[in-house]
């Protein structure tokens, strides 16, 4: 077929830890279908452009396009400012870059923000695929403007039971076809990374950014300072990208200067590593609370605590579900050193329950990769779409056409 469907990827964020959730999908459509489709990654940083050329070297033969979706230069001055309250470059990108999205038959994108192409730019006629960019149980990732979307890639049986139970998903407009990052990651890291110079047990601080649920601000310094007086454990603390980059909106303590200088403590605020999942494998222990990381930590089984410092009744609830596989600290005078002390003896007991959800939160399929699976739901999807059939019918009589 000589007509192809023009399909664009979007990243349009402040940072590069979306582009692994879609772009192996662009990269794969491309390999299994070029006569059938025009493939584009959009991104509007230089971060993400560059994390997704990265990762096209790892699918040879691609014939992928990169572009980069500048924003109005005149809110680039505020944009410092305003991003730490709130990320209004991103609805800007969207409404600079109109003519760019109406040239596209098909968008594909990891987060929902892009469903203001519809709603407000009135794009109606765009189809939309969404892929989504994180595995957790948190209410937020169960958003109502799914229902935006024409075709939903889901990575496991989780999903298709909770969107169904709330009613936002519908037969024939989702997929089963797993987490592509984690073939990404594979990639990237063909060896555990290691972050000390030692051999002590390191656990990962990876509190969420959402203050009603997290625990950064009413516990987040305490378990500093454990760290601190125990020196016989090593601390990787890696939030959640969002944290500190809007500090004003989610009232981000502030990290005491002390803290950066202690050989046992490693603080990353951002840096590609808390994107590409380095501080996930180089860790022993997870610490944290709602995050959808820890999903990404139990790839490879090991301990997780996990903070309740809002003091939630959390059992039975489905939204900290992952909270069944850890040790959960009520009261963190009473119960962290303790917990902390017996989680790999505690281990064995969890590890089942890991793997239980490991596998109910992610589909597997032996003979074919996530990336491989995506690709060819998007193509199935496209290509029996009316909206594209009639405009491949008129194209081709075009074409057929006597001169």
């Amino acid at each position: 077929m000589a007509i192809k469907i023009r399909v664009g990827f979007l990243f349009n964020h402040y940072f590069p830890h979306q582009v692994p959730h879609a772009a192996p999908y662009a990269f794969e459509l491309s390999r299994l279908y070029p006569d059938h489709f025009d493939v584009l990654i959009a991104c509007a940083t230089g971060e993400e452009f560059s994390f997704a050329q990265k990762i096209a070297s790892f699918y040879p033969g691609s014939k992928v396009k990169f572009l980069r979706l500048p924003a109005p230069w005149y809110y680039q001055i505020f944009d410092p400012l305003i991003s730490t309250w709130a990320f209004g470059r991103k609805t800007m990108v969207l409404k600079r870059n109109l003519d760019f999205f109406k040239t596209l038959d098909a968008l594909v994108a990891p987060e929902r923000h892009c469903s203001r192409l519809r709603t407000k730019f009135g794009l109606w006629d765009l189809i939309m695929i969404h892929t989504r960019h994180g595995a957790g149980d948190r209410r937020g990732g169960f958003d109502p403007k799914i229902k935006y979307f024409n075709f939903v890639l889901l990575p496991g049986q989780k999903y298709v039971d909770r969107l169904k139970e709330l009613g936002l998903l519908e037969e024939g407009k989702y997929a089963l076809v797993g987490w592509p990052k984690f073939e990404v990651v594979e990639k990237l890291h063909p060896r555990r990374p290691k972050i000390f110079d030692n051999e002590n047990l390191t656990v990962v601080y990876n509190p969420h950014f959402d203050q009603r649920v997290a625990s950064w601000n009413k516990w987040g310094l305490k378990v500093f300072e454990f760290f601190a007086k125990h020196p016989e454990y090593n601390l990787i603390f890696a939030p959640h990208v969002v944290l500190f980059k809007r500090r004003l909106r989610h009232r981000a303590r502030k990290i005491p200067s002390k803290y950066y200088h202690l050989p046992n403590i490693h603080i990353d605020l951002g840096s590609m590593a808390s994107v590409d999942m380095t501080y996930m494998l180089a860790a022993d222990i997870y610490l944290g609370d709602v995050s959808s990381q820890v999903y990404e930590f139990i790839w490879k089984p090991r301990p997780c605590i996990y903070l309740n410092a809002h003091r939630v009744k959390w059992q039975g609830n489905p939204y900290y579900f992952h909270w069944t596989f850890g040790q959960v600290v009520e009261d963190f005078e009473q119960d962290f050193e303790k917990a902390l002390a017996q989680a790999l003896e505690l281990q064995p007991f969890f590890e089942p329950r890991q793997k239980e959800a490991f596998r109910y939160t992610f589909y597997q399929e032996p003979g074919s990769t996530a990336a491989q699976r995506g690709a060819k739901a998007i193509a199935n999807f496209l290509l029996s779409h009316p909206r594209l059939e009639d405009k491949i019918r008129r194209l081709q009589s075009l074409k057929s056409s006597p001169k």
